[in-house]
């Protein structure tokens, strides 16, 4: 990660990241999402913030637990937080919820629509 990117991405989450913690996998994301833009808005690609965090997702995920110092209380991963909220939502398993995440990122549309497709695609699939 640049200097650039690294200055960027902090000041960013010491500004906007809200005061109350949250687990809500969804929200996280849309905090990852305005980063994003807001990078984009001051000229930083994506793949300058990206060089050396491996998911901006899973470190505001962190961030947001850590903000007073405490552990989770669970060994719940962001990623299995997020997995299991798109497996109730879209019916599907978690282990897909999980290759979808892998696949595609952290963006809910993208993997909520993608969820849908696949249950629909088995669906079919399951009457031939």
């Amino acid at each position: 990660m640049s200097i650039r990117g690294v200055n960027f991405f902090d000041k960013w989450m010491a500004e906007h990241l809200p005061d109350a913690m949250t687990d809500d996998p969804v929200a996280v994301s849309d905090l990852a999402d305005e980063m994003f833009k807001a990078a984009e808005r001051e000229a930083i690609p994506a793949a300058e913030i990206n060089e050396e965090v491996a998911s901006v997702y899973a470190v505001i995920f962190e961030a947001m637990q850590h903000r007073e110092g405490g552990m989770p209380e669970n060994d719940c991963t962001a990623f299995d937080l997020l997995a299991g909220r798109l497996s109730r939502e879209a019916n599907i398993t978690e282990t897909q919820a999980h290759e979808l995440i892998e696949r595609l990122g952290t963006d809910w549309e993208t993997l909520l629509n993608e969820a849908h497709f696949l249950k629909e695609l088995e669906g079919r699939l399951g009457k031939e």
